[in-house]
C-alpha cells in the first residue's frame, strides 16, 4: 500500500487560521473534497466543535448506519459516535470501518496483510492449473459463456446460445459472428485483427431480448415467448456453453480473443471434479454445505428475477469453477484462522483479523458470479450491483478468480490502511439494533444524523443475503450471534415491499408505520433541543407521502429543509428514469409543537414560505423533479410546526393534501416565471419538461400532474397526442418523435410548435413561415416564450433542445419573413 502523503507541519494553528476563510464560510469550505482530507482543516473543525460544546465531544447517533459513511465522518470530526443497524452484513462493515482500525491501528493492518499474502500464495498454487497460461505466456483474463436452450421448432435440432448482443470489444470493432455448421450454431470472431466484418451484420442484435428467444439460423427463425423461456429454465432444459476465451499479455496492450476449444472445456470439467471431492469433504468437516444452498428470493421481491429461471439457491449463481475458487479461498482462510488463534493472540483481536479475511471473500464474490455480464465497451467483467438489483444475465463473463482475488485484496487493504491512521482517541460504538427500538436512554444524544431507507428503492436485506451466505462460511464461527439464522432478518426491515400480505398498500403502510416508530425513537433519545438531520431522496409522491406522515407523527419539528446535490447525473439509473440529482436534508429539533393549525391558515403560511424559497432554489439551479422534491421538503417545515392540521370539517390534513397544495403553488410559480399562457395541454407539456425533462415517469405521478392542470390523462394520451402510456409508466414525446401528419392541422400551441420545428429541421421554410403567419402567431411572444422555457428545462445533449435553440436563434429572421408574408396582398384582392 502507498505511504501517506507528507503532512505540512505548522507549530501553531494561529498561522493556519490566518489562511482559513471567516468562520461562517468554514463549513462550506471544509465540505469541498479537496479540503475534507487535509489534516489541518479537520483539526480546525474538531477545535470548533469542542469549543461550541464546552470542550466535550458531542454524542452523535446514526440509527440506520448501513455502510457507516455518516458515523465515519462524525468520528473523523472527533464526536462520540454511535451507530446501529439490524443487518449483520452492514454491522460487520461498520465494525471493519469504525471500530477495529481505530482500536488496533497499524499492527492490525500488518497482520491482515501478512495472512492475506500467505493465503493468496496457497490459493494460487492450488487453483493455478485451472487457469493455465497460453502458449505465448498470455494469461486468461476471462471466459465468456452463454446459457442455452433447445430450439422449440420441431424441424430444427439446434441449441440456441442466449446472447443479448454479439460485441466482444465495441470500441475496437470486434464481434462474434454466428453461422450454421452441421445444423448447429457456430461462431467466428470478426472485426479488427480478425476476419472482416460481414456485410449487413449488426453485432448489437443477439438471440434474446426481454426473455424472448429467436433462433438465429436463417432457415428457422423460430421464436420462444418469454413465458415459455422461463418455463424451459424451470424445467431444467437450459444449459450453458463456453464460447470465447479472453487473454491478456503483460507486455502487450489490450486483450486478445479466441474461440473456446475442447481443451478449455476439459480443464473446466477437471475443476468440476475437484469441486465434487472438496465439497463432500468440507461438508463433513464444517457441518454445512461449503457451496451456499440457501434459497434465493422469489420473483415478487423487488429487483429479483432469477427465481423465474431456476436459479433457486445462492450457490447456483456461480458456475463450478467459480464455486471451487470461492470454496478454496474460504478453506485457506479457515485454516489461517486456526493458526491465528493458536498463536495465543487476544480473542477479540483474532476476530478482527478474521473478519477482514471474510470481507476479502466478499470482494471476490461480487465479480465471480454467473450474473456478471461481459462489458463490451469496457472489455471487462462487470461487477455485480451497479444497481440495487439481481437481474437475469443470459451471457456472462467468468473472470479469472486469481486475478479477482488480487484486486479484491487491494480493495480491502487500501481503505484499511487509511482507516488505521485515524485518531485513536475517538469513541465509536457499533451495535446490532433496530431503529424502531434503540438501546439508549432518553435524552442521550446531541445529534441524530441518518439516511433512512428510501421507500421501495431497494430490497436491502435480500441483496445482502448474497454476501451473508458466504460470510457465514468464512467467519460465521467468529460472530455466532450474527449468523444464527439461515439468512438476514427481514421482519424488522423498513422497506415498502409490495409482496407482503396485502400487496402494495400493505407494504406502503408497513413502511410508514416502521419509519414513524424510528422517528419517534430518534425524538426520544435526543437531548432537549437536540438536532436531527434526515436525508431522503425518492422520485415518487407515494414515497414522500409515507415519509411526511411518519415525520408528522414523530413529534420532531422540522426547522429547515434544503436540497443538496449528491448524485452523479450520469449514473446508470439516471439515464432513462426520473431519478433525483439531489437529496433533501431535513433539519429537525426536539422542541414543542403548536397543538393544531387550521388548514386555511397553514396553507397561507405555506404559500408565503414557498414563494421566496422557490425563487432561491431556482436561482441556485434547481429545476424539474429536484425543484418539486425540494418544495416538498420545505413544505414539511410549515406543516411540521403543528401536531395536527385540521380542515373545516375537523378532519386531519395529511401528506397527500400538502403535496397537492405544493403542486398548485409550483404551477403558479412556473406560470409567473415563464410568462406563458395557452391551453392546459401546452402547460402540461411545459411542466413535464420542467419537472421530468425527457424521462419516463410513474403513471400515478403523471396522473397527479395532469389532474393539477384539469386534464384527464387517459383522454389526453389518445392517438396522435404527445402523451404516451407504456405499461405503468408515462413518457412525453418531443417534436422529433411525432408523426407530422398528426399535428399538421392542430390548433394546440404545443402541436403548432412541434409542427413548426419539424418543418424548420427538414428545411421546409416556406411552410413553416406560412403556419406561423396564421393568426400572426409567429409575431406574438407566447410561442417563443414556451419554446424558451422548454429549451431551458432540457439537457444540452437533447435533440429537442438542439432544435429549439437553433429555431430560437433564427427568431429575428423568421419574424421578419412572417411580417413580409402578412403584408403581401391576398391573391385576387385589389387596393
Amino acid at each position: 500500500s502507498p505511504p501517506p502523503p507528507a503532512l505540512h507541519t505548522i507549530s501553531s494553528l494561529s498561522v493556519y487560521r490566518t489562511l482559513t476563510p471567516p468562520k461562517h464560510n468554514f463549513i462550506s469550505e471544509l465540505a469541498k473534497w479537496e479540503n475534507a482530507l487535509k489534516p489541518l482543516w479537520i483539526r480546525q473543525a474538531k477545535e470548533d466543535i469542542l469549543e461550541s460544546h464546552g470542550q466535550k465531544p458531542p454524542k452523535v447517533l446514526d440509527p440506520f448506519g448501513g455502510g457507516g459513511s455518516i458515523p465515519l465522518e462524525a468520528q473523523r470530526l472527533g464526536c462520540e459516535t454511535y451507530s446501529c443497524d439490524l443487518n449483520p452484513v452492514a454491522l460487520l462493515i461498520q465494525k471493519c470501518t469504525l471500530e477495529y482500525p481505530q482500536k488496533y491501528g497499524q499492527c492490525l493492518y500488518d497482520d491482515v496483510k501478512k495472512w492475506c499474502d500467505k493465503i493468496l500464495a496457497a490459493v494460487t498454487e492450488e487453483l493455478g492449473p485451472f487457469y493455465p497460461k497460453e502458449p505465448d505466456d498470455s494469461e486468461v483474463y476471462a471466459y465468456i459463456w452463454a446459457r442455452t436452450l433447445p430450439c422449440q421448432n420441431l424441424n430444427c435440432n439446434t441449441v440456441i446460445p442466449l446472447m443479448s448482443q454479439c460485441w466482444l470489444a465495441k470500441n475496437k470493432t470486434i464481434a462474434l459472428f454466428p453461422y450454421k455448421q452441421n445444423d448447429q450454431i457456430a461462431f467466428r470472431i470478426v472485426g479488427s485483427g480478425h476476419e472482416p466484418m460481414p456485410n449487413n451484420f449488426d453485432p448489437s442484435k443477439g438471440t434474446v431480448k426481454n426473455a424472448i428467444v429467436t433462433c438465429p439460423l436463417p432457415d428457422c427463425g423460430h421464436t420462444i415467448p418469454a413465458k415459455e423461456t422461463r418455463q424451459l429454465f424451470q424445467d431444467g432444459e437450459a444449459d450453458e456453453r463456453m464460447i470465447v476465451v479472453v487473454t491478456q499479455h503483460s507486455k502487450r496492450k489490450g486483450k486478445q480473443y479466441r474461440l473456446a476449444t475442447d481443451k478449455d472445456m476439459e480443464i473446466f470439467d477437471k475443476a468440476q471434479e475437484r469441486l465434487s471431492e472438496k465439497r463432500e469433504r468440507l461438508r463433513i468437516a464444517w457441518g454445512i454445505d461449503p457451496v451456499p444452498d440457501e434459497p434465493t428470493p422469489n420473483s415478487k421481491v423487488l429487483g429479483f428475477r432469477i427465481g423465474n429461471y431456476g436459479l433457486n439457491t445462492y450457490g447456483e449463481l456461480f458456475n463450478s469453477r467459480q464455486q471451487l475458487a470461492l470454496v478454496t479461498l474460504i478453506e485457506k482462510i479457515r485454516e489461517a484462522q486456526t493458526k491465528i488463534l493458536a498463536q495465543g493472540l487476544d480473542t477479540e483481536y483474532a476476530k478482527a483479523v478474521s473478519t477482514y479475511l471474510g470481507f476479502w471473500v466478499n470482494q471476490v464474490v461480487a465479480q465471480t458470479s454467473n450474473l456478471c455480464r461481459w462489458g463490451s465497451t469496457s472489455t471487462s467483467v462487470v461487477k455485480l450491483f451497479g444497481m440495487a438489483t439481481l437481474p437475469m444475465i443470459w451471457d456472462y463473463g467468468e473472470a479469472n478468480s486469481l486475478h479477482v482475488g488480487v484486486n479484491g485484496l487491494r480493495n480491502v487493504l487500501k481503505p484499511m490502511w487509511h482507516l488505521c491512521q485515524m485518531d485513536k482517541n475517538s469513541t465509536t460504538i457499533v451495535e446490532q439494533a433496530s431503529a424502531q427500538d434503540l438501546p439508549y436512554s432518553n435524552n442521550t444524544f446531541d445529534a441524530v444524523l441518518t439516511d433512512p431507507p428510501y421507500y421501495d428503492n431497494a430490497a436491502y436485506a435480500y441483496l445482502s443475503d448474497f454476501f451473508y451466505v458466504w460470510l457465514k462460511r468464512s467467519i460465521g464461527e467468529h460472530h455466532p450471534e450474527l449468523f444464527k439464522e439461515s439468512l438476514t432478518p427481514k421482519n424488522g426491515e423498513i422497506v415498502a415491499y409490495g409482496h407482503r400480505e396485502g400487496g402494495l398498500e400493505a407494504g406502503k403502510q408497513a413502511f410508514e408505520n416502521g419509519l414513524a416508530k424510528a422517528f419517534q425513537e430518534m425524538h426520544r433519545v435526543l437531548k432537549p433541543n437536540g438536532i436531527a438531520v434526515i436525508v431522503y431522496a425518492h422520485k415518487s409522491t407515494e414515497g414522500w407521502e409515507t415519509l411526511i406522515n411518519a415525520l408528522l407523527d414523530s413529534n420532531l419539528v422540522i426547522t429547515g429543509a434544503w436540497p443538496i446535490d449528491t448524485e452523479m447525473r450520469s449514473r446508470q439509473r439516471s439515464l432513462d428514469s426520473a431519478v433525483l440529482a439531489s437529496s433533501i436534508y431535513m433539519v429537525a429539533r426536539k422542541q414543542e409543537r403548536r397543538p393544531f393549525g387550521l388548514y386555511q391558515d397553514v396553507k397561507a403560511e405555506l404559500e408565503t414560505h414557498l414563494e421566496q424559497k422557490l425563487f432561491t432554489l431556482w436561482e441556485w439551479g434547481f429545476s424539474g423533479v429536484d425543484l418539486f422534491i425540494a418544495a416538498i421538503g420545505s413544505g414539511i417545515e410549515i406543516f411540521g410546526r403543528y401536531e395536527t392540521v385540521i380542515d373545516e370539517n375537523d378532519k386531519a390534513v395529511r401528506a397527500d393534501q400538502m403535496i397537492a397544495d405544493i403542486r398548485e403553488i409550483l404551477e403558479r410559480f412556473y406560470n409567473e416565471g415563464s410568462g406563458t399562457a395557452g391551453t392546459s395541454l401546452t402547460r402540461f407539456y411545459l411542466r413535464w419538461r420542467q419537472q421530468h425533462g425527457g424521462q419516463v415517469v410513474l403513471y400515478n405521478d403523471a396522473r397527479e400532474l395532469a389532474m393539477s392542470l384539469g386534464i384527464e390523462l387517459q383522454t389526453a394520451s389518445s392517438e396522435g397526442r404527445f402523451i404516451q402510456q407504456e405499461k405503468t409508466n408515462v413518457r412525453v414525446l418531443g417534436p422529433h418523435e411525432r408523426d407530422i401528419k398528426d399535428i399538421a392541422n392542430s390548433d394546440e400551441l404545443i402541436d403548432i410548435l412541434h409542427y413548426t420545428l419539424q418543418l424548420w429541421a427538414s428545411g421546409n421554410r416556406s411552410e413553416m413561415i406560412k403556419r406561423l403567419s396564421k393568426d400572426s402567431i409567429g409575431l406574438g411572444e407566447l410561442i417563443w416564450n414556451v419554446a424558451q422555457q422548454i429549451s431551458k428545462a432540457l439537457p444540452t445533449e437533447s435533440q429537442e433542445r438542439q432544435w429549439l435553440e437553433g429555431w430560437l436563434a433564427d427568431r429575428t429572421t423568421i419574424q421578419r419573413e412572417v411580417q413580409n408574408l402578412l403584408e403581401q396582398p391576398e391573391e385576387g384582392k385589389l387596393f
